[in-house]
């Protein structure tokens, strides 16, 4: 059955968490009524993501940005991936720090194939991420790193490799790559739509806002899922 929608997703009508909440947001947002909950899920994602990246410029471009604000820029960073991962993994498990694992590895290693849900702790310790001109950073390391900044501590007990000026500066390119990938991973792979409709991710019931830029960014002719964060600077100076 055809629909009058400029993109669908390879199951748009697959099961999703709270489908009444997404489709009176798409109301909210004025979006179009042909679209699926499992839609206007994956629109308010990348708007949520987005502005989560939009916060941590902010933060960035501070006065006292380094040293001040760079580790809460860091932490905000941290839970945008977070997200992301509990949209990889479908949240199949709440208890566990796999979703934030998930997500810095997607970053690292994008691919159309869906990823595992859980990974394994030696693909954690020995996975790169980023390196800057004096240190590697794997995932292990921005998991401990993101802990540190959320909690105070390093849960695994792991000694932070230090927190240095470069460290987010690629990171609006990783995540514009990743998250572009991911985009076209819903629209051709099921199992992709199928771990976002189970992903535990709720909205506010009057913050269409996530959801409304995304539809107005994508009503424009020509722009892409990677260049909502392309369009980022994180580099900073001393």
């Amino acid at each position: 059955m055809s629909r009058a929608v400029p993109v669908s997703l390879a199951n748009p009508s697959a099961p999703v968490d709270n489908s009444s909440q997404w489709l009176e947001l798409g109301k909210l947002a004025n979006a179009n009524p042909e679209f699926t909950a499992l839609e206007l899920k994956a629109f308010y994602v990348i708007g949520l993501i987005d502005d989560i990246c939009q916060s941590v410029d902010w933060l960035l471009k501070a006065e006292d940005a380094w040293p001040e604000k760079y580790l809460p820029a860091f932490s905000v960073f941290a839970s945008g991936v977070d997200l992301l991962g509990r949209c990889l993994t479908g949240n199949w498990n709440t208890g566990s720090q796999e979703n934030l694992k998930v997500g810095f590895h997607y970053l690292a290693q994008p691919s159309l194939a869906p990823p595992e849900k859980r990974l394994l702790s030696t693909t954690a310790k020995s996975s790169i991420v980023h390196q800057t001109n004096v240190t590697k950073y794997t995932v292990s390391d921005l998991v401990d790193l993101r802990n540190y900044t959320a909690h105070g501590q390093a849960t695994t007990g792991n000694t932070l490799p230090g927190v240095h000026i470069e460290l987010l500066d690629h990171f609006p390119k990783l995540i514009g790559d990743a998250m572009g990938i991911y985009w076209r991973g819903l629209q051709n792979i099921e199992e992709y739509c199928l771990r976002l409709g189970n992903a535990k991710i709720s909205a506010y019931s009057n913050r269409a806002k996530p959801l409304r830029d995304t539809l107005e960014y994508f009503s424009v002719p020509g722009n892409s899922i990677g260049g909502l964060f392309y369009r980022l600077n994180w580099q900073i100076g001393i």
